[in-house]
């Protein structure tokens, strides 16, 4: 292993600094990547300090981007929230995902992954990685804090999975969880019908840990229900939120470096700093509903003055007009007759009032037309996708209709695959609140 490079960032009178260790091997996975190492302001003028870690995936996007994609910039929301005095100052560890092999080294084995992707994760193996080899390897490199009070787990996406698994399976070693936009069900559509296949192992035990669980309002086929029914199972677990559960629906975030680099400091601040005193409430989610169909719940989100943002899953909430709709402790709306009905929720003295509409039936699904025309020079590939596939009817033109579940939003580019999207980042933006007539036209891509 070679250090490659150091560089720093100016803090007031002090610097943080990044180390970068190149071609870290992995016996028990037998490859190599690079670690990306930060260092806080005062690591190196107090030489007697001891610093909580934080562990994270895909280290090549945690500090800055690359050709694929945008970055975190965690350094900087760290250094900002030490200038603020709102964090302790910590490391944090950052391995570099391997491309070909990121979904097999991320997943646990289980039922739904070899059911979609066949045998072959090795989530254990990388999950051996962390414990056996990077943790010791930075504790005897560093000044760390190493017991598992003062070290935690954070990734995004499948990352967001391979927490989960580590931070359940290895609590001895972690004790707090960062679960950012979490793939814990892999939702797609199949002819017209739409299927969804957990890719998680579920845990009924609670171990002694925080869990930081979020989802973005606008991530697709990726939904607010997944996180949100893995928080219920949780609770169920005997977590508390508030205490060691916190949630957060970001309602406009997509999927992507430049989403969870804006709430980074929400799970920060949860972990390793103070998180102040509420200040504003604000309720997500749809007010529109059936006497016939689906279930919702509301989001009261609680922002406090350090900035850090949480969803209330369990709040107080008074119905001004019970005979027409009530609210459940978790947000459940229960319409009880069609109109219109005011709902209070309060949290710590702040309150908010929603107004709740009640009609006769609204369906779970809803219909989606997609038209995509494509650039003249485009190969014939089987599909295009805009968050979902479309399938191919003739050259230069794809078409389909879906029946996708009511309230997705989707912010999307027209891609051909993984990195292969439309020129100029055009982000597709749409809503299956209701149903959809979809024309696109693709005028050049990337990469032809």
């Amino acid at each position: 292993m070679a250090l490659i490079l150091k560089f720093s960032e100016a803090i007031g009178l002090t610097t943080s600094t990044i180390e970068v260790i190149s071609s870290f091997h992995s016996t028990c996975l037998d490859n190599e990547r690079d670690l990306y190492v930060y260092l806080p302001p005062s690591y190196d003028s107090s030489t007697e300090t001891r610093y909580p870690v934080l562990y994270m995936h895909d280290g090549q996007h945690v500090f800055a981007g690359d050709q694929f994609g945008e970055s975190w910039e965690v350094h900087k929301t760290i250094d900002r929230l030490i200038g603020e005095d709102k964090l302790r100052e910590v490391i944090v560890v950052a391995a570099a995902s391997i491309t070909h092999a990121r979904l097999l080294e991320y997943f646990h084995d289980n039922p739904g992954i070899r059911s979609v992707f066949g045998d072959g994760s090795i989530g254990e193996r990388y999950e051996r990685f962390f414990v056996e080899e990077v943790k010791p390897y930075v504790d005897s490199r560093y000044r760390t804090l190493p017991d598992r009070e003062n070290t935690a787990i954070m990734g995004s996406s499948a990352g967001g999975v391979a927490s989960y698994h580590i931070g359940f399976r290895r609590p001895d070693v972690f004790g707090m969880v960062g679960i950012l936009s979490p793939f814990f069900v892999l939702a797609r559509t199949e002819g017209t019908e739409f299927v969804e296949t957990p890719l998680y192992l579920k845990f009924d035990t609670h171990p002694p840990i925080r869990v930081w669980l979020d989802m973005g309002g606008a991530e697709g086929l990726m939904t607010v229900a997944h996180a949100r029914d893995v928080a219920e199972e949780l609770i169920d677990n005997g977590f508390v939120p508030g205490a060691d559960l916190a949630f957060l629906l970001d309602s406009e975030a997509g999927h992507s470096q430049k989403d969870w680099a804006d709430r980074l400091h929400s799970p920060l601040l949860y972990f390793f700093g103070r998180i102040g005193a509420p200040r504003s409430l604000e309720v997500h989610g749809r007010t529109k509903v059936g006497l016939i169909g689906p279930a919702t719940r509301l989001y009261p989100n609680a922002r406090y003055d350090s900035g850090f943002e949480t969803s209330l899953l369990r709040a107080e909430y008074k119905a001004l007009d019970p005979a027409i709709a009530t609210v459940d402790p978790d947000g459940t709306i229960r319409p009880k007759s069609i109109g219109t009905a005011e709902i209070e929720v309060e949290f710590e003295g702040l309150r908010k009032r929603v107004t709740l509409e009640v009609v006769p039936e609204m369906s779970e699904m809803v219909e989606v037309d997609v038209t995509v025309e494509v650039a003249a020079e485009t190969r014939d590939e089987d599909r295009v996708y805009v968050g979902f596939e479309i399938p191919r009817i003739k050259k230069g033109l794809y078409k389909g209709t879906f029946r996708l579940p009511r309230d997705l939003i989707f912010a999307v580019n027209v891609s051909k695959g993984f990195r292969s999207n439309e020129k100029g980042n055009v982000i597709r933006r749409f809503s299956t609140s209701e149903d959809l007539d979809l024309r696109y036209k693709v005028e050049e891509w990337e990469h032809p």
